[in-house]
């Protein structure tokens, strides 16, 4: 008997009496993030293997973890962000990396760095060569970050900056990415063990489009489709860089669908979601080891909040979907009220999510999404 789905108002009904077998997906349950004690709000950017989760507390800025089964844990620090990006953690759990400042006697300007929590304090990373710098990826493994950089030697008062792309290794130290002609600057975003390979992206020279670039060791190679037009910045890989992802590119200038790069089929765009804006910018912000599980967010007008993020999950055998009816396939009753949802990070095994959002009272949310779960509803949960 060929099974089938019967949806209505995301929700699967099986029907008595019918000539066919219903489709079940997966089972999945959904687990709540909560605050600290002390309170604030808090978003969360990224997750390791065994479902530890960091983030930040706003308004202070400082990490928060999140381990299995634990309440949150502050670990301090003079932090600045990226909003589903910074802190970084490796997938064992044990480097977490995040944006830092570090004052230094005498000056009233603090130097942006990365720093790693040594367990007990945030330690300020060596071998430094350029200006203030931000750690956008970390490997897998933990032994080497991807950033970008404002020069060693700051220009004239009102000359041009150009941000230079960068990994790391504690042995190397942090090595500048060459940036192909015609480009002005860039940032490296993701990085494989040993610094062997990188992705991000480059400036265009006027007007500033990001185009998705990746590294072999200092090497830079513009991603191209298989029509020879570039894409938009990379955002992630996996463990050793071979299946690349990242965003659309706005205006005329490229397509603006989510891409995924590997080398022996190049690149594969996501698709739309159905019903999304036909001009809509989307982002794949992460992907399993084989490149056939990837999440992120697309642009769209909220009739009630305005212009905001809707997560998606794209399946090589299912396409593209927003998060929402995915998380309702499985039987989760989750972020259909929320001004702002975005699938941020996996594991790379992809058996878990990480949501990141608002919901309809303006009230940060954050998640994890055990695809390998039971089944449950998680109408209700408090933040």
């Amino acid at each position: 008997m060929k099974p089938c789905r019967f949806v209505l108002a995301r929700r699967v009904l099986i029907g008595l009496g019918l000539a066919c077998l219903p489709l079940l997906a997966a089972a999945a349950r959904i687990e709540e993030l909560p605050l600290p004690p002390e309170g604030g709000t808090a978003g969360v950017s990224n997750i390791a293997a065994d479902g530890t989760v960091v983030g930040t507390l706003w308004p202070v800025g400082q990490v928060l973890r999140w381990r299995p089964g634990q309440a949150p844990e502050n670990l301090g620090g003079d932090t600045f962000t990226l909003e589903n990006v910074i802190p970084l953690i490796s997938a064992d759990g044990a480097t977490i990396v995040a944006s830092h400042y570090f004052w230094t006697q005498g000056s009233d300007v603090p130097e942006a760095a990365p720093a790693i929590w040594s367990g007990t304090a945030w330690r300020r990373i060596g071998g430094l060569v350029l200006g203030d710098a931000t750690p956008f990826g970390l490997a897998d493994d933990g032994s080497a970050l991807a950033g970008a950089a404002y020069p060693a030697e700051p220009p004239p008062p009102g000359g041009f900056v150009a941000l230079q792309p960068w990994t790391w290794t504690e042995a190397g130290g942090q090595v500048p990415l060459d940036v192909p002609a015609g480009h002005a600057g860039g940032q490296a975003w993701a990085v494989s063990p040993g610094a062997l390979h990188a992705a991000g992206f480059v400036f265009e020279a006027t007007g500033g489009t990001r185009y998705g670039t990746r590294w072999d060791g200092t090497t830079a190679q513009l991603i191209l489709d298989a029509d020879g037009s570039r894409v938009g910045q990379a955002i992630a890989c996996n463990s050793d860089c071979s299946v690349i992802v990242g965003a659309g590119i706005d205006g005329a200038s490229g397509s603006p669908q989510a891409w995924r790069w590997t080398a022996a089929t190049g690149v594969t765009y996501l698709g739309t979601v159905a019903g999304a804006l036909p001009d809509a910018k989307y982002y794949a912000f992460d992907t399993n080891q084989d490149g056939t599980l990837i999440v992120g967010s697309y642009y769209t007008i909220d009739p009630l909040f305005g212009p905001s993020n809707r997560g998606f999950v794209w399946q090589a055998d299912g396409g593209i979907e927003d998060v929402v009816d995915f998380l309702a396939d499985r039987g989760i009753d989750y972020g259909s009220g929320f001004g702002d949802l975005v699938v941020n990070a996996m594991t790379r095994d992809g058996a878990k999510l990480l949501l990141n959002g608002m919901d309809g009272d303006f009230q940060r949310r954050r998640a994890v999404v055990h695809l390998d779960g039971e089944a449950i509803f998680a109408d209700g949960f408090e933040p």
